[in-house]
């Protein structure tokens, strides 16, 4: 039943972005905003992991099991955050080249879903946006749990 209200949350989220996107015109600056943004919390990431890496609490972080699942330890859990955090961003840079690759010849291409017509790029705009809200999400929450590790790892070093 989770899942389900999961994946129904994403269509409806994806729905009301495209209807957004359709209304409003976004230029491709916008886009090149976007990423380099995500270029740099990608920088971000990177850093906050070679960090962690070594740092002497990442070793109080593997001794501990995770209490969700006991094959993964806390340090497994902490990784997979940022593994998945910069998944989601390079997704989105790459949907950001692949958009400024079209040329104006596309604006007006359409495809059929669901007996609705869609243009094509509007549809990639809608993806880029959704994906982007997605990374600004992601960033936060990861920037909120590297803040707590670096306090947890400065605490330890009492």
């Amino acid at each position: 039943m989770r899942t389900l209200k999961y994946i129904f949350s994403i269509i409806i989220s994806f729905i009301i972005i495209l209807y957004l996107s359709i209304k409003i015109s976004f230029n491709k600056q916008a886009f090149e905003v976007i990423a380099t943004f995500l270029s740099i919390t990608t920088g971000f990431t990177i850093t906050s992991l070679s960090i962690i890496a070594t740092s002497p609490f990442s070793k109080k972080l593997y001794d501990q099991e995770n209490k969700k699942d006991n094959s993964k330890t806390l340090l497994h859990e902490l990784v997979n955050k940022f593994k998945a955090s910069m998944i989601l961003f390079v997704i989105t840079i790459g949907l950001i080249i692949f958009f400024n690759l079209f040329s104006n010849d596309y604006d007006k291409k359409s495809i059929e879903l669901f007996q609705n017509s869609f243009i094509l790029i509007d549809f990639l705009k809608t993806s880029i946006l959704y994906f982007t809200i997605l990374s600004f999400r992601s960033f936060i929450l990861l920037f909120s749990t590297f803040s707590k590790f670096v306090i947890k790892s400065g605490q330890s070093i009492k």
